[in-house]
């Protein structure tokens, strides 16, 4: 038995069953033994690699939309670009680097919890001046330009099992199982939102969502936050055409979320649409919900024809890929 399934084994015994968002929240960010903290191999060669990592396109789109947020907010001298999860750290490097290449000062800010993480993008910023936060609550306002690539799906989700909510239990030889209890209707409200739930369907909610999007809104007095994740709107994320919740080790699926604690990923689909329906509690005005190639392709790129693509060519066309799953959500905070 892992050490850290003893010790959720030993927490249950002593307070009793777990939502599965506490099982995820420890099962990805255990001071000791989560999946993230220890510092994962992510990236190319990894447990897994985000767009990212695959062609410059993305940090060059990230770089021109926070140009033109920084243009538009007339060129403050404050401006703070701010990354939250930032992975290997080699995002936020092109990032800042394609913004003073076009004479944009600015503070270069990364909102990370892992510390296993934390030492690996500091080596790739090792020449760029950076600091590093855990939580955006710790960042007084600042004009500015947030964003994070795959962020949302980490965030722990409640499970529910219609009409019930499925909790962490464990039995008496100390294997992690699940069990039901009522659901909470407020919980269950995004759900019913947007689809009409089928008894015994399984359907995962994130409570946190909206409040650290507001906490995102706060640490910016005006400008803009960039939020790319995979997912969709509604029925596109509770209609069961996805499990629920998935998990993923080096680049394949995984096993059983309950199975082996701390040694793969666990994540869920980002509903865009409830966060959206929330976006005026968070102080912020939507300006786009677009698949990620549309958004690509509105900042210039675009495919040769297949017979005279170099390798290069060929990575991009993965992200230009409309079958993929993956949404840009941009958001506008005014100046107060």
């Amino acid at each position: 038995m892992s050490s850290l399934r003893q010790r959720l084994v030993e927490r249950i015994r002593a307070d009793g069953p777990l939502t599965f968002a506490q099982y995820m929240e420890a099962a990805l960010f255990d001071p000791e033994a989560g999946f993230y903290t220890r510092g994962p191999g992510i990236g190319l060669g990894g447990h897994f690699a985000t767009s990212a990592e695959a062609h410059p396109a993305f940090a060059e789109a990230i770089t021109a939309e926070a140009h033109a947020t920084w243009l538009e907010l007339g060129e403050p001298a404050d401006f703070r670009v701010t990354e939250a999860g930032p992975g290997t750290g080699g995002l936020a490097r092109r990032v800042s680097e394609g913004l003073t290449k076009l004479g944009v000062a600015h503070e270069l800010v990364l909102i990370e919890r892992s510390t296993g993480l934390i030492e690996r993008q500091r080596v790739a910023l090792t020449d760029l001046p950076a600091r590093w936060v855990e939580h955006p609550a710790a960042l007084a306002p600042a004009p500015g330009f947030l964003y994070g690539n795959e962020i949302l799906d980490a965030l722990p989700v409640r499970l529910l099992q219609w009409p019930d909510e499925v909790l962490v239990d464990a039995d008496p030889t100390g294997h992690l199982i699940e069990t039901l209890v009522s659901a909470d209707p407020m919980l269950a409200a995004p759900v019913v939102a947007a689809v009409t739930p089928r008894r015994g369907g399984r359907y995962a909610v994130r409570p946190a969502m909206v409040p650290l999007v507001a906490a995102f809104s706060r640490s910016i007095s005006a400008g803009r936050m960039l939020l790319i994740d995979y997912g969709g709107t509604g029925a596109e994320v509770h209609d069961g055409r996805r499990p629920p919740v998935r998990t993923y080790i080096s680049g394949q699926q995984g096993g059983d979320p309950l199975q082996a604690p701390g040694t793969q990923d666990l994540t869920a689909d980002v509903d865009f649409g409830a966060l959206s329906a929330a976006a005026e509690t968070v102080a912020v005005a939507v300006e786009q919900l677009v698949t990620q190639s549309a958004w690509l392709r509105s900042h210039g790129f675009q495919l040769p024809p297949a017979d005279t693509r170099t390798e290069a060519d060929w990575a991009l066309a993965g992200l230009l890929d409309e079958r993929l799953p993956f949404m840009v959500w941009m958001a506008r905070r005014a100046a107060a």
